[in-house]
């Protein structure tokens, strides 16, 4: 299987190609239907086969990157969905835009475009769920639009350390900076989601991945500690490994209780000097 998920991962690469075509279509057959560009309709059949061929060629690599087993996600399924129902469209608009019959079709060309169009962004919608996560584009969207997305009110602006919650406004964005691309709740790579305190404390299919008030026995510590040359590092797949600073974060908010729901003002959570300047550096707060 390892040579049908390397093949996979060139799905990211090679959807681009479809796309720009669908949109050549889209303006060709717009366009063609006036008179003064008839001419350029000599070009149709040849981008309805190109469009279906890679289009095609994407679905089958689509497929082969889903059996990896990450993207079991609802936002995964329907990307699969729709991505199909794309490369399904195509391909029998193209058979019949090639064959002998083509002019018979004639007024389904430009509406099919429009619909393999539309199908391109619902597709493409999805899988930036799966890249970005499904809150992305409405993470600053004003609360009105947040509320319906289902997201709760932004965490207000921390200036004073005291002020914050140590998972919320410390831990949570260091882990969604460099971790939930892979092990959020959209990609669940090795059955991990990081996004929530309850879902870190679950832990994946390894088991636990914070040992509470123990660092040393902690999967999260252990994995962002290897060498960055092991397999087992983390973040994997060459992307930015996490800071010294954002180690020592993680080790000391584990040894402390691994806590949220209440402010470092509010809780017993003994932070040192050298603690209190990394989460300084790491909240943006001067002094």
């Amino acid at each position: 299987m390892s040579f049908i998920y390397f093949l996979g991962r060139f799905h990211v690469l090679v959807l681009h190609v479809p796309i720009g075509i669908i949109i050549a279509i889209v303006v060709l057959e717009a366009l063609a239907r006036r008179e003064k560009y008839r001419h350029l309709e000599a070009a149709s059949p040849f981008l309805w086969g190109a469009a279906a061929l890679t289009a095609v060629v994407t679905v089958v690599l689509g497929y082969f990157h889903f059996a990896e087993g990450s993207f079991g996600s609802a936002s995964g399924v329907q990307h699969r969905t729709f991505g199909t129902a794309l490369g399904v469209l195509i391909a029998v608009v193209a058979v019949l835009r090639l064959s002998k019959f083509a002019s018979n079709y004639a007024p389904v060309y430009f509406p099919a475009s429009l619909l393999a169009l539309l199908l391109v962004l619902i597709t493409g919608h999805y899988g930036g769920n799966l890249t970005h996560g499904s809150t992305y584009l409405v993470e600053y969207a004003p609360q009105p639009v947040r509320s319906l997305a289902g997201l709760g009110p932004r965490r207000p602006p921390i200036t004073d350390i005291a002020m914050a919650d140590p998972f919320l406004d410390i831990v949570a964005p260091i882990l969604r900076q460099r971790c939930t691309d892979c092990h959020g709740t959209d990609t669940t790579e090795a059955d991990l989601d990081m996004t929530t305190h309850a879902a870190l404390m679950r832990g994946g299919e390894t088991g636990g991945t914070v040992s509470v008030g123990n660092p040393q026995f902690s999967e999260l510590m252990n994995r962002i500690t290897l060498p960055p040359e092991d397999e087992a590092f983390m973040p994997a797949e060459g992307n930015t490994p996490l800071t010294p600073g954002q180690v020592q974060i993680l080790e000391w908010w584990i040894q402390t209780g691994a806590q949220t729901g209440v402010t470092l003002g509010e809780s017993d959570i003994e932070v040192s000097a050298e603690i209190e300047a990394l989460l300084n550096a790491e909240l943006g707060i001067e002094g």
